[in-house]
């Protein structure tokens, strides 16, 4: 699933092509990608001016005039890309929308992605996006320790809990219990709050270097522009099941933890 980084590219590239555009044609071209709450279909956007284009969490958020919005999630295999691909894709494809200068295009093999369109009560509302954390970059290292200092569930666990933190996923909590010497799972309690602060650090730094390398692509992202991001070439864990550790030459380990695959350095983290 595209994580926070991922994400943030792509709502990048939209932002610096599609806004200020208008909409000339909007239309689902398979309605269980629909989120409900919104309108019936997606001509009401026709016409409508891109106004900004934001991220909270992993989701996407197009703002347009006459107080309209449209949220996507592209959840487990979404992509949204400015070009169609492959004609023997075109089974995936369940949403296009057609701009001013540009068209938009939303694929989906498992077809878990959803796009919703709504009003601003109706995004007030929003279920996922009214039960999201704060964002990582918005808390201060006192302020993330504080918390996480009082959750008994496992740090990995609490760290993708988007209800506690929004947008971080499997990778870039791996890396980031990483880059901070903590294992994956000690109880959050447990954790000094020196660590903690630590550990929140380790989270900015990693987040960062995987915005400026335009996300990791391990399984199904592509940018918006269609091309893989290169985060993935720097991992120091995620993925390296039996490898050296980069740091000691200790094995990377692999455990799963609440149903979810996680990997470590046995020596490196305590």
């Amino acid at each position: 699933m595209p994580e926070l980084p991922e994400v943030e590219t792509i709502v990048r590239d939209m932002r610096s092509v599609l806004t200020g555009q208008s909409v000339l044609i909007a239309k689902f071209l398979n309605m269980s990608i629909k989120e409900s709450g919104g309108p019936p279909d997606a001509s009401s956007l026709r016409g409508k001016r891109l106004i900004a284009i934001d991220r909270r969490g992993k989701n996407i958020i197009f703002r347009f005039e006459k107080d309209l919005s449209m949220v996507i999630h592209l959840k487990m295999t979404g992509r949204l890309l400015f070009e169609k691909i492959q004609a023997e894709q075109e089974k995936h494809l369940h949403f296009q929308i057609e701009f001013s200068n540009n068209k938009l295009f939303f694929y989906d093999v498992r077809k878990f992605g959803r796009v919703g369109i709504y009003d601003s009560d109706g995004l007030a509302r929003h279920p996922r996006l009214t039960k999201l954390g704060p964002e990582p970059f918005d808390l201060t290292p006192a302020q993330f320790a504080r918390l996480l200092i009082t959750r008994h569930k496992p740090i990995k666990a609490a760290l993708i809990d988007q209800e506690i933190i929004a947008g971080i996923g499997n990778i870039y909590a791996d890396e980031s219990l990483f880059a901070a010497g903590i294992r994956p799972d000690r109880p959050s309690a447990k954790i000094k709050p020196d660590h903690l602060i630590r550990l929140h650090k380790s989270i900015i730094k990693v987040l960062k270097k995987a915005i400026d390398n335009r996300g990791s692509s391990v399984d199904d992202y592509l940018d918006g522009f269609g091309k893989s991001g290169k985060f993935q070439r720097l991992l120091k864990v995620y993925g390296r099941t039996g490898q050296k550790c980069l740091k000691c030459d200790a094995t990377i380990k692999r455990i799963t933890l609440r149903g979810r695959s996680t990997h470590y350095c046995p020596r490196c983290q305590k």
